[in-house]
């Protein structure tokens, strides 16, 4: 059965997360949303969450531990989801690293409402789903 997938958002400059968020609102996408300035801060929060997908995104340029820290300390609190990051720029050495430490995908910002649904296609057991006023909604089928 499909269950709706929440967002998390991780990046260390608090504008991001607003204009992230509004993004997917203009966008007309159903959610449910977190974000975190902090790598430690967001995998902390998803040990104590209750167990359901999600679907992390990451700034590649963190403070404290970095995005690659951040996608191996997620991996055991996915459930069934997927974490990836985000940049300013394509750089292939980058994407590699990430994907070495489980990351599912690198998109080059800005991080719009497409490029988010092409994500949402390639990654296995995601889909998109109707909800309610019209809105879609990210699902995962763990």
């Amino acid at each position: 059965m499909s269950q709706p997938v929440s967002i998390i958002l991780v990046d260390d400059d608090p504008d991001e997360h607003l204009l992230f968020r509004e993004d997917l609102i203009d966008a007309g996408v159903s959610f449910e949303f977190e974000a975190f300035t902090r790598a430690e801060e967001a995998v902390a929060h998803m040990q104590s969450r209750p167990a359901g997908p999600v679907l992390v995104l990451t700034d590649l340029s963190l403070a404290g531990d970095g995005a690659l820290e951040l996608i191996e300390g997620c991996q055991p609190h996915l459930y069934g989801g997927a974490v990836g990051c985000y940049s300013g720029t394509h750089n292939p050495d980058m994407e590699a690293r990430c994907s070495e430490r489980g990351s599912s995908f690198y998109i080059v910002k800005p991080v719009t409402r497409e490029a988010l649904l092409r994500v949402v296609e390639t990654l296995d057991g995601f889909g998109v789903a109707d909800a309610p006023g019209g809105k879609i909604s990210i699902v995962c089928n763990p």
